[in-house]
């Protein structure tokens, strides 16, 4: 009984952001007594915002994977992918039995993140992880590496699993916290901030893109072209056609018999054009669902800042930063993949006995809000700059994690920016205290 309690408390509550969100809008709501109908109409906005945002992202992500796939086994590399899922399946099967364990360090690591918050007139974090899903890949990938470490040296499930936790809600509140203040310049204070993979990145490129150019001259989002070019300052248009052109480009890598097999019984010109349209379509779902659920998660979480924790701030998934500069999420997009393709090439050439595959996610969810983060701070330039050194970053981080992470075995690692950077070096003094216990 008490185990199905837990269960439906961490997978079917916490571990669901739709839910999350709409818990507490209601109960922001309800600390400033607000009427009841403004109650329900504002959790429910805020909940199909966010399942908007979740979906539109989950679709793109799975519309664009067949390409990318393609693209990967038609030049015949082998390798591990970089990509969420790849990571997720990668430690759920290292980790067999002991997987039922990552439930706890997930409670355990989101207490941690409420305790700091709590005290946050000491600690000064303010940020609280929102967004279940990626908190429960995190909490498995650092159960597992725990367990790949110190395991074998005898550290039994309980005190795994409590020093994972709070290792994973100490990186939480440290990382949000890095990422407000970035996330408020470019929100204008919208209210909320990032809980994701890149919560250290964010900040990190908020430091370097002002070194790549002037926000006030070159801002991507400001660009307005004159005469026929005119049709690009639309956001629909723009990204429907720079996709088509982009996409449409990598595929033809694949020769005309090979985007055919991938269009299937759609011509294949047809389906590079419906590919940048379909884009363009899922930027529009995700960006009509953070406007929806932003405004009713700023508005009532006032409630909980005013008489639960004092000056808390809501961490939200990054795919709530995209409505904020939409060219610029493009630019940065494109960019990451230039440099994980420069990346992929450097590794072609020193022919390492490793190589990485690139997977959706972590270029557009990661290349797209970091592009416009650095497009913010330093224009156009700096998010086609900070994309391309993001790209890099994929890469070679990526190729310093599997070697030490126990995976080499599996399928692949996330890739995106705090799991290639903050991550490996996390794992590298997981490896110094182990060999001194030893």
């Amino acid at each position: 009984m008490l185990k199905s309690v837990f269960d439906f408390i961490v997978n079917d509550v916490l571990g669901k952001p739709e839910i999350v969100i709409g818990i507490l809008v209601a109960i922001g709501y309800i600390l400033r007594k607000s009427s009841g109908t403004k109650i329900i109409t504002g959790a429910v906005t805020a909940m199909v915002g966010i399942t908007m945002l979740l979906t539109g992202g989950k679709l793109m992500s799975e519309y664009f994977k067949p390409i990318t796939a393609a693209v990967n086994e038609a030049y015949g590399i082998k390798g591990y992918i970089m990509d969420s899922y790849a990571m997720k399946a990668a430690t759920q099967n290292m980790l067999g039995d002991s997987f039922a364990l990552v439930g706890y360090v997930f409670i355990v690591a989101f207490a941690v993140n409420l305790l700091i918050v709590a005290c946050g007139k000491y600690t000064k974090m303010h940020g609280v992880f929102l967004t279940g899903q990626t908190g429960i890949a995190q909490a498995a990938a650092m159960l597992w590496l725990m367990i790949f470490y110190f395991g074998k040296l005898g550290m039994n499930s309980f005190w795994t699993v409590l020093i994972s936790g709070t290792i994973v809600g100490i990186l939480w509140s440290i990382g949000i916290q890095l990422s407000t203040k970035p996330v408020n310049h470019v929100t204008n204070n919208a209210g909320f901030t990032i809980a994701h993979n890149q919560m250290f990145g964010i900040w990190f490129f908020s430091k370097i893109a002002r070194f790549f150019g002037d926000p006030e001259k070159s801002n991507a989002e400001n660009l307005r072209l004159p005469g026929f070019l005119g049709i690009f300052n639309s956001n629909v248009v723009a990204v429907a056609i720079l996709m088509s052109v982009f996409v449409g480009g990598f595929m033809l890598s694949l020769g005309i018999d090979g985007v055919q097999e991938l269009a299937g019984n759609t011509n294949w010109f047809v389906y590079i054009i419906m590919t940048g349209i379909t884009f363009s379509m899922y930027m529009v779902i995700i960006l009509t669902g953070v406007r929806m659920f932003v405004g009713e998660l700023a508005a009532s979480f006032k409630g909980i800042q005013e008489r639960l924790l004092p000056n808390a701030t809501p961490g939200v998934d990054v795919a709530a930063l995209l409505a904020f500069g939409p060219n610029s999420a493009v630019i940065g997009f494109i960019f990451t993949t230039l440099g994980t393709l420069i990346g992929m090439g450097i590794l072609l050439i020193l022919k390492l006995p490793i190589m990485v595959l690139t997977g959706f996610t972590p270029l557009f969810f990661d290349g797209g809000p970091i592009g416009v983060i650095a497009n913010k701070y330093g224009g156009w330039k700096a998010a086609a700059a900070c994309g391309t050194i993001l790209g890099l970053i994929h890469v070679f981080g990526t190729i310093w994690m599997i070697p030490i992470s126990g995976l080499e075995d599996e399928m692949g690692w996330s890739g995106m920016f705090d799991l290639s950077t903050i991550w490996p070096a996390i794992v590298e003094v997981f490896r110094f205290i182990a060999s001194l216990l030893s």
